[in-house]
């Protein structure tokens, strides 16, 4: 079916979109629906599910101008893709070039699922968003240059805490002057206790007077030889 008669199509069922889809309408639904968004109607027995299919076909065909184009790509019987975090499914009923040339583009190896791969299919590829695996020494070329960084900025983070390590000099400050220590009391002679400092004086005096006496004023000790004791007869 084309477009127009597709829209035809609708319009003519919008009559019964109140009071139910007859089973030729429903079978017309499941088949647009699947060729559009790649998967099935969510509940077949549900007149509410055939009501929301009908107003996403049309929501769709209204906003794109035409029907789904038929993708180059061909995938191989039973062969479904999907996007990681997107709930659309794609298979041969549904491709499109944009979605297998965006597959392809995460791995090349993918292609193992397509039964037929349009000529050139290789230079279509989008940019993927993977960075390309460098060469073995551009590689080592660059840690290399990566490392000869690194040690030039530990050297200097070293030389800066050295710095930091290093004391500052002091500043010599006037040195201030200790007071002097104030006398000790005079200790008053009490009148009981003689003074310390009497004492020897006195004993000095005597010593003086007794080095200048006159020794021949001294007493005279006279010494009595004894008597010879008589012969005894």
């Amino acid at each position: 079916m084309t477009y127009e008669e597709t829209i035809t199509r609708l319009k003519e069922m919008e009559s019964r979109y109140q009071d139910g889809f007859s089973s030729l309408d429903r079978s017309l639904l499941d088949s647009l629906y699947f060729n559009i968004f790649g998967r099935e109607i969510t509940n077949r027995g549900c007149s509410d599910c055939y009501r929301d299919a009908y107003m996403e076909i049309l929501i769709y065909l209204k906003r794109n101008k035409a029907m789904p184009k038929k993708s180059d790509f061909v995938l191989k019987a039973g062969a479904i893709i999907t996007f990681f975090g997107e709930p659309k499914c794609y298979s041969n009923a549904n491709i499109t070039d944009e979605a297998a040339l965006r597959f392809l583009a995460l791995n090349p190896a993918n292609e193992k699922l397509f039964e037929h791969l349009p000529e050139g299919w290789k230079f279509r590829l989008p940019k993927s968003d993977v960075p390309e695996a460098e060469d073995k020494d551009a590689v080592i070329a660059r840690l290399t240059k990566e490392n000869e960084q690194l040690m030039k900025e530990n050297e200097q983070l070293r030389s800066e805490n050295a710095d930091l390590k290093t004391p500052a000099p002091r500043k010599k400050g006037k040195k201030k002057s200790e007071p002097e220590a104030a006398p000790a009391p005079a200790v008053e002679a009490s009148a009981d206790k003689p003074s310390t400092e009497i004492v020897p004086e006195v004993e000095a005096a005597e010593v003086e007077v007794s080095e200048n006496a006159d020794p021949s004023g001294a007493d005279e000790v006279s010494i009595e030889e004894p008597e010879d004791a008589p012969d005894q007869e």
